[in-house]
Order: C-alpha cells, then structure tokens, then sequence
C-alpha cells in the first residue's frame, strides 16, 4: 500500500515524517469537524481539515477509481456558505500475503466540500493516481479553504485492514502472520527470568531477576538502519526510554549468522542464519527455513527497575509476537461496534462514553448543535463525580471532548456506524435533533420549518444513493470509519506493493512501451528457460515477502531496488542470465572471472550463470546462499542451482539475500581489499536519492555500471517519485498505463 496525505505542501521534503503528516492534516476542529464524535454527541465519520493555503490542490491520498464527483457549488445553513463539491475514490490494494495468496483490501476516500473540481479530474469509473489534484479545499460554516476528509471500509475489508473486527487485540496467541509491519512486539509474560549479560552458551546461567509483577510488551522498531527496543505497559504506558542498537540493521546478516554459528554441530542441522535473521527482525520466524524451536532471541531492553537494561529471552515458550498490521490496544487502537440499538447519527457506544467520562477541568463558553455547527468550547462544569443530573454528565462528556488526550485516544478508534451521506435516511438520522429532553441539544431545533431546512441541506451533501452497486453492497449502509490522519500514519508503515503498484514503480521506455498486462502478466506466469532467459512463476507475492524480510520496504530502498530491476530483469521479464553454453566459457575453472566466482568444475560457467532477480553468479555465492539457508550444498548439483531460476520464492530470496550480504572492498596500499561501508546495498541506497547515490548502488550489483545513465539511473528517478511526496514528476517520468 502507498498512500500519502491529501496536501503536499512541502516539495522540498520528499518523505513525509509523521510529525509532517499531522502538520498538514491536524485532528479535526473539535465541535463540528472532530472524529468520530461531535459535542452534541452525534457521530462524525472525517475530519474537517484546514489547506495549508488558499490555493493548495486536494490531491488523491492513493492510486483509486473515481466512484462518484459532484462539481463545486454553494449551499446555505444557518446563515452560512458550506460547498458542495465531493469527490469518492474506491482504493484497492494489498498489505501482506497468505501464504501465496495475496491480502486484497478495497476502502474508500471521501473529500467533501471542496469549492471547484480540477480540471484534470477523471471521469466516473476512471483511474486516478496518488498526488493528483482532485479540486480546490472550499468552505464548511463559513470556515474557508477547508475539507471533510473520510475513510471508510466494509466488514470483510476491516478485517482484513485490521486482523478483527471488534474490541481489543487477543493476546492468547501470535498475531497476524499475513500482515507484519511496523513495530514488532514481543508480550514477556510477569515474572520472566532476566540476565545480567546475554547468555551465549547451551546451558543458562543463574537469572539475575525477574521482569515484575506484570505482564509487558517490549517493541523492537528498525529505522534508519538502526533499532530500538522500547518497553511498554499494556496500558501502552512506556517503562522507560529505549535502548538504541546502532546499525543493528547492517548489522542482521552478520549476527544471524553469528547465533547460528554458536549451536552445536547437532543442532545447526536444524538451523539456518535466514532462520535466525527473521527471528532477529520479526521477533518470529515467519518462512520455512529452518530455525529450533527454543532458539532463544535474546535482547537488551528495559524491565522496571532496571533502566540500564537487562537480556531477556523474547522468543521463551510463553511470549506472544505481533506487530503494527495487528492495531494494538497497547498503541491505543480500539475497534467500536456498540451503538446497534438504532440506526440514527447519535452516538449511543458506552465504549466512547467511557472514554470521555473522566473528570473535566475548566474550559470556555457552550457550543450548538450536531455535527452543523460552529467550533467552541463548553463552560466550565462540575468534575464527573458530582455530575448528579444529565446535563451535567452532558457537560462533563463535552469539556473532555476538548482535551487533546482524548481527542488522541478517540482518533485511535475504528467505528461501525451508518454513513451520513444517504439522502433518504437523513430525516430519520437526525431526527433525534428535535427532543428537547436531550441534554446534549442545548438548543434543540424547534419546529418542521428548522427541522427541514436542516434535512434539506444536509440532503444537499448526500451522494451515497449515485454509487455503484457493488460499493454500496461492499460497504453496506452501516460500515467502518477511520480517522484520516490516523490511517494514513499507520499504513505508511506498511510498505507492501500490490500489482499495480510495482507496476507505478516501473518506468516505461520510449523505444519499448510496455502495458500495464504485461507487468502483470510477468508477476504471475513463468517464462520458459531457454538461453534467451526464463522467469519463474507466480513472482508477486514472493518478492513482496523478500522485500518485507530484507528491509527493502522503504521508500528510497524500493526505488533504489526497482531502479536496478529495470535494467538487471528487463523489467521483470527474465531471471536468468542470457547467453547459450559457449557464452558462460568465460567462467569456467582456469579464466580469470572462474576463479574470482570460485568455479572449480569443468560446467561451472554455465551451471552457476546468473539468477534471480538481482543475479547471483558462481560456485562461492551458490555455496554461500546455500549456507544462509542451512545448507551449503543445497544449489550446488545441477537442479539445485537450476531452481533458483524456477522456484519463485528462491528467485526472489536469494536476491534479497545478495542485497543483504554484499560487502564493496577497495584496494588497499598493501593491495589487500579494505571493506567499504557498512555490509550490505541498503547502507549505499540509504545514503540518499543524488546520482552519485544510484551510482554506488550500482556499482555494487554492476561495477561496470551497464547501461547507468540510459537505465538504471531513469528507472530510480521514476521509481523514487512513484513512492515519495513530492508532488513535482521528474521530467522524464514515464508511466505505465
């Protein structure tokens, strides 16, 4: 999934961080824009959201079909100019992969009140790309340059963005394992035996302590090729500052071999370095290599009363692994599906009244009615406990409303409720607007005549009638909402690609156009090996799982990654190195590139030719690729080198495991090879997004830098802005259609 927000206001930061994604999309104007409830308690589906200037385009927060537009215009309420104008896009994508079934999600983007359409616009039923302009931000109660912004999915599509459709994560077993992103969290069960050092040996010394009273969880984040280990509460509350790793990511490959290196001769035979290196960055292991069962994942973290950190074992029988992809309740995530009493637009969850029952503190002056109305803050009230009417617990619930905390915690909820944009069930939604017994209506609307010209006007904003069929039964009248911001955050931390987006990652060129089936048609059908080339079948959904194991997920990586896939697979059409016998000669045992490939038998050259998708060559890597996975021995006959051209999985690994371990040396004064940088192509892609950046990354896959400039260096440009923000193309950006 690539997703971005619907302003870009900032061309010269080419990756939004979070703070830049809250700065451009801040939580809503509480009283009449807040998520996902109002201060009359009626339930709120978007944020309202200012535009950073008057003139910055509403731009498309994700590649989608356009689903529904209705042009800019102007309608009164109470006095004041709304505009009319409504884009909807339906987005579908992936975010993970059971087994080799892809994890399809659809959901839907709504932009509300925008005062013109652009131009440009698609059509109904047309395609619309991530970035492009949509329309211009228009005016909500009087309130210029704003939007509602809304997310919305349907019961399947929420169970498979979230892993649940109701209440808190359960954590009587592993979280999802078709979806892993993010933060990886290990649940260390009370009273876990911790060390003072980290054992190294068969045998495990005296514990020096234990981690309390209290179950924990401990996050194991990897960022900017470093990692942190933070522990929480399960109240989310954090134990104490975390213990940084430095270069912990350059750093997997060498110490997933240096723990498997540490078993007995026995129990490697039921090891693998890829084992430990998934157990490493996932905190599980999450493919078929082999790894024991009670391999110990022994980390330095924080327990109470040891802020200095101690070594825990995260991998002991009794822990539970998650991740992000799992929404948990410890990162405040909260699913609400209570109000099933009625089908009106009052929010009736004791979920979300709980949340806003604690005691208030003083604010200013009282606010009018639903999710119509102007912001303001309510007078002061009496603390909760001396709430002894409704209308006080009304005001007490109002004035919590307004606390930043609480807005925090309600922006974490995911809510089932029915859409407020079904012109036919307007009257009866709002109906509840006119009891004057309801002590959160300070001014309830008096008569038919205010009732209607309420109704009439919110009618005006309606559109759920002009969707497609199958949206509406996807959705279904009553579905769930998202906090826009809040959604966009936290799948931005998901980084798998759907078909379409690798397609959006790949350049096309002038000479060779290619279509959008035809990328398609490579991810998913095999070509024959023959000394022209070959590709294995089903390619999609493995190298989106050698991307997610490898680090490669990232922005810059991806298109760094995607840049030496243009040239390297012809853009993913062939895996295998071309040429017929006579041509792999050159490396066979006595040449001089034979002995720099360490090929020692006569039909080295052309049994070890290039493979996969970043091509591994000769008997070393073979052995060495062999041995990450448990065995060196694996790829060295025939059909075991052959396989890495036609198993899909291995076609995909052994390129990320070459991306992983490959050192760049110089020469040396004494002419011996001094290394270069940190191990691994991530330390060179991770250096920056300059030519001399693509270029060194190059040169670790190709030191003769074939085809750089005519290649390698467009198809990164093209790539980097398929996956970043900025909302200016390169010149040459060439999209595959």
């Amino acid at each position: 999934m690539i997703i971005s927000p619907p302003f870009l206001s900032q061309p010269d930061i080419p990756v939004y961080s979070e703070q830049c994604v809250s700065d451009v999309m801040p939580g809503g104007i509480v009283g009449s824009g807040a998520f996902p409830v109002s201060q009359a308690m009626a339930w709120h589906g978007g944020i309202h959201i200012n535009a950073p200037t008057a003139d910055e385009p509403v731009r498309a927060i994700a590649d989608g079909t356009v689903i529904f537009r209705r042009d800019g215009g102007t309608a009164r309420y109470d006095a004041q100019d709304h505009s009319t104008g409504c884009v909807v896009i339906r987005h579908k994508t992936e975010i993970g992969a059971n087994d080799a079934t892809a994890v399809e999600v659809v959901y839907y983007s709504i932009y509300q009140h925008l005062r013109l359409l652009d131009a440009n616009l698609p059509a109904v039923n047309q395609i619309v790309y991530r970035k492009d302009k949509l329309g211009l931000a228009g005016t909500i109660y009087g309130r210029a340059n704003c939007i509602h912004l809304e997310i919305v999915a349907g019961d399947a599509d929420t169970r498979s963005l979230v892993g649940r459709n109701t209440g808190d994560l359960p954590l009587t077993s592993d979280g999802r394992a078709d979806a892993v992103y993010g933060e990886v969290y290990v649940l260390v069960p009370a009273k876990t035996p911790y060390y003072g050092a980290q054992p190294t040996g068969a045998t495990l010394p005296a514990a020096a302590g234990d981690s309390g009273g209290a179950d924990l969880i401990v996050g194991i984040r990897y960022e900017a090729a470093n990692a942190t280990l933070t522990t929480y509460q399960l109240t989310g509350e954090v134990v104490s500052a975390g213990i940084a790793e430095t270069d912990a990511e350059y750093n997997l490959y060498s110490e997933a071999n240096t723990r498997h290196g540490r078993l007995s001769a026995t129990a490697q035979a039921t090891s693998s370095p890829s084992g430990w290196y998934e157990l490493l960055r996932f905190g599980r292991k999450l493919g078929s290599d082999p790894l024991p069962n009670d391999a110990a994942h022994w980390r330095k973290v924080v327990v109470p009363g040891q802020p200095g950190g101690v070594w825990l074992d995260l991998n002991a029988s009794n822990t539970r692994k998650f991740s992000d992809a799992d929404f948990p309740h410890w990162s405040d995530w909260k699913l609400i599906d209570d109000d099933t009493q009625d089908d009106n637009s009052q929010c009736n969850s004791a979920l979300i009244d709980a949340m806003l029952a604690p005691a208030a503190q003083p604010a200013a002056p009282p606010s009018s009615p639903p999710n119509m109305t102007s912001p303001s803050v309510p007078a002061p009230q009496a603390p909760e406990g001396a709430a002894t009417t409704p209308e006080q617990k009304a005001a007490n619930r109002k004035q919590n409303l307004c606390k930043p905390a609480v807005q925090a915690k309600l922006a974490k909820t995911v809510c089932k409720f029915p859409t407020e944009w079904a012109k036919d069930e307007v009257r009866k939604r709002w109906a509840w607007t006119r009891d004057k017994g309801n002590p959160y209506m300070p001014y309830p609307l008096e008569d038919e005549t205010d009732f209607t010209e309420m109704t009439d006007f919110a009618q005006k904003l309606c559109f759920w009638e002009e969707l497609p069929a199958e949206d509406k039964a996807r959705l279904t009248i009553k579905h769930w909402h998202f906090h826009p911001r809040e959604f966009i955050k936290h799948f931005r931390k998901c980084g798998w690609l759907s078909k379409d987006d690798v397609v959006r990652l790949v350049r096309n060129v002038d000479k060779l156009l290619i279509a959008r089936s035809t990328i398609v048609s490579y991810l998913e059908t095999s070509l024959s090996i023959t000394a022209k080339g070959g590709r294995p079948q089903g390619l999609h959904v493995p190298l989106q799982k050698m991307m997610r194991k490898y680090g490669l997920a990232s922005s810059l990586r991806s298109a760094h990654l995607f840049g030496q896939l243009i040239e390297e697979t012809g853009r993913l059409e062939s895996m295998i190195e071309k040429g017929g016998a006579s041509y792999f000669d050159k490396y066979e045992p006595g040449t001089d590139q034979g002995a720099k490939l360490g090929n020692t038998d006569v039909g080295d050259g052309v049994r070890f030719k290039g493979r996969g998708i970043i091509q591994i060559t000769g008997r070393s890597n073979y052995e060495n690729y062999g041995r990450f996975k448990g065995d060196s021995n694996l790829y060295v006959t025939d059909a075991g080198s052959s396989s890495l051209a036609t198993d899909a999985s291995l076609t995909c690994d052994a390129s990320g495991y070459y991306w992983i371990s490959k050192q760049r040396y110089s020469i040396g004064k004494n002419k011996k090879l001094v290394p270069m940088g940190k191990l691994g192509i991530s330390y060179w892609a991770d250096q920056g997004a300059e030519e001399d950046d693509a270029r060194q990354v190059t040169k670790c896959i190709n030191p003769a830098q074939y085809h750089f400039s005519e290649l390698r260096w467009p198809g990164f440009l093209h790539a980097w802005h398929a996956v970043n923000d900025s909302p200016n193309a390169p010149n040459d950006f060439k999209r595959i259609k």
